[in-house]
């Protein structure tokens, strides 16, 4: 029997979402819901999709609806993910998990007494190239982890939707978008946390009042370092992290490893949505724990928080 789901925000980043559900036995999409009636009935209409509204309650009182995929300006997922809750339904939600630690930490509680499931969207865990790092640094392949430096460089000449311009419910520009992809992975795979947090952020760019400059430091709990710079003003595109330990060096991008300058064979082809939605309904259908909980992403919700604090401030926080 699959996992029934509700799709709530039929907007940009809901394909990658519907494309993972009808890929998969185990999920079954049986809702909806947007405030355009007629992008919701679209939606509904090309994807055989049974319900479609303007109205969350619809979906959330059903009693066949298991889980609902909450893709919406990041304001709307603390006051939907406790909407859920409230109704005993299950919750993947996209990244970030919300605007600060304290929504976040809202919305775990809230799933944590109602007894279901909250899950956060942070897909770049699910890229196989991601996963395999992570596995490689498990496995001591590079020694005690002493340095990761990470750098994100690319041009944004103008945003989708009008919403991510608006900074009450964007929350920012890099940080929010991108940076709660970069902080969850490095820490993810590095399976530390914060000790100290320091950074400098800047808003240069005419697409948004939001970050679109900045770099990161933090001191991890086990001793290494760790250091993200970032510019979205930058016409040279890039993403890569460097993993430096006491015996050798991992060079991770979105689609390659390097282990000690020798390229090393990936695993998995699997696209990354499909992943992390298979998963997701796998832990339901088993009644263990999902991947990714709202309890295991408070600490990136801290980070983003503090970032913002050492900026303004001009000093370093403690985490």
């Amino acid at each position: 029997m699959p996992i029934n789901l509700a799709l709530v925000g039929c907007g940009q980043i809901a394909s990658a979402h519907i494309k993972a559900a009808n890929a998969l036995a185990n999920t079954k999409l049986l809702f909806a819901i947007d405030s355009d009636l007629e992008r919701a009935r679209q939606t509904a209409t090309d994807h055989d999709i049974p319900h479609f509204s303007t109205n969350y309650e619809q979906a959330l009182i059903h009693p066949e609806v298991d889980a609902v995929l909450l893709c919406l300006p990041h304001d709307l997922h603390h006051p939907f993910a406790l909407q859920a809750a409230a109704a005993g339904k299950h919750a993947l939600v996209e990244k970030p998990m919300a605007l600060d630690e304290t929504e976040a930490q809202e919305m775990a509680t809230a799933a944590d007494a109602a007894g279901v499931q909250l899950s956060i969207g942070q897909s770049s865990r699910c890229i196989p190239a991601y996963e395999q790092t992570k596995t490689l640094l498990a496995q001591n392949a590079i020694g005690p982890l002493l340095n990761i430096i990470h750098q994100r460089t690319f041009w944004i000449d103008q945003l989708s939707t009008d919403w991510r311009r608006d900074q009450s419910a964007c929350g920012g520009l890099y940080l929010p978008l991108f940076g709660s992809h970069d902080i969850d992975a490095l820490l993810w795979q590095a399976d530390d946390t914060p000790k100290r947090v320091w950074g400098s952020v800047r808003a240069t760019s005419d697409v948004s009042q939001g970050d679109s400059d900045g770099f990161i430091g933090l001191e991890l709990a086990r001793g290494a370092i760790a250091s993200l710079a970032y510019s979205t003003r930058c016409k040279r595109n890039r993403t890569e992290t460097l993993f430096i330990g006491e015996t050798g060096q991992l060079v991770l991008t979105r689609n390659g490893i390097e282990l000690n300058d020798e390229p090393v064979e990936i695993d998995s082809d699997e696209e990354a949505f499909t992943r992390q939605l298979r998963l997701f309904a796998e832990a339901l259908l088993e009644d263990r724990e999902v991947p990714v909980s709202g309890r295991a992403v408070l600490k990136v919700m801290r980070t983003l928080d503090l970032v913002k604090k050492a900026s303004d401030t001009g000093q370093t926080q403690v985490f």
